[in-house]
């Protein structure tokens, strides 16, 4: 499989709504059909204040970290506080923008063994969220390994590998991102790229295996004008 399971089935029904060429409206989101991927799941939205937080996380995340999650800052889950603000802004910058945004690495705790990391985070339209936007996401599933409900917030730790854009279909373009991002991704040599979510799925329909190329993508500059402009 390219991508787990769960990310896929978040990414398809996603796409059933009219995701990739609108942004679906947050009542049309049936989570009756996403029952498995409940535990996993989460939602960000853009606080008064301007930050980043969560409004709801699943089970199995809050049994990860080990405390509630609902209207804590994004940020402050990971003790790595600079990948943390890369990916802060870029999810920021996804909802004023409207899309979504996959990422791929790795992720542990402190003194802990790594897990294989992938976090699908995808808009939707909701009036009464800040901006209109809201990111509606899930995790790959992985070993929490904390019956006893220890808090670990701001002990998690991430590496990112991939960074990838889904197209809504606008897209966030490089220009948006601050030149402190631009310079940390390009420290960590990531280079942001478009997901090609028809390829994608099509693929994983057919049982596909991971290729020398990777996640099928393609260069934000290759989009048009159109897609990299912002709502307003």
């Amino acid at each position: 499989m390219l991508l787990s399971a769960e990310v896929c089935q978040l990414l398809g029904y996603w796409t059933s709504l009219g995701g990739g060429l609108t942004v679906p409206a947050r009542p049309s989101l049936d989570l009756r059909q996403l029952t498995s991927l409940m535990p996993w799941m989460f939602i960000l939205e853009m606080s008064a204040d301007g930050s980043l937080r969560y409004r709801l996380a699943g089970s199995s995340l809050e049994e990860a970290v080990g405390r509630g999650m609902a209207g804590r800052t994004y940020c402050d889950i990971f003790s790595d506080r600079e990948q943390a603000a890369i990916m802060e802004e870029l999810y920021a910058v996804a909802l004023v923008q409207a899309c979504g945004i996959l990422r791929t690495g790795g992720l542990s705790f402190e003194d802990n063994q790594r897990f294989d990391m992938e976090v699908l985070a995808l808009p939707f339209v909701e009036a009464r969220a800040m901006g209109g936007i809201i990111l509606v996401g899930v995790v790959r599933p992985f070993d929490t390994a904390n019956m006893g409900f220890v808090d670990r917030w701001g002990g998690f730790r991430q590496d990112i590998s991939e960074i990838l854009v889904v197209p809504s279909p606008r897209v966030m373009g490089l220009a948006q991102l601050s030149p402190r991002v631009t310079a940390a991704l390009e420290l960590l040599n990531i280079k942001v790229k478009a997901l090609d979510v028809g390829r994608l799925l099509e693929i994983e329909k057919n049982g596909g295996v991971p290729g020398l190329l990777g996640l099928p993508s393609f260069d934000l500059e290759t989009l048009s004008g159109e897609q990299v402009q912002g709502l307003n």
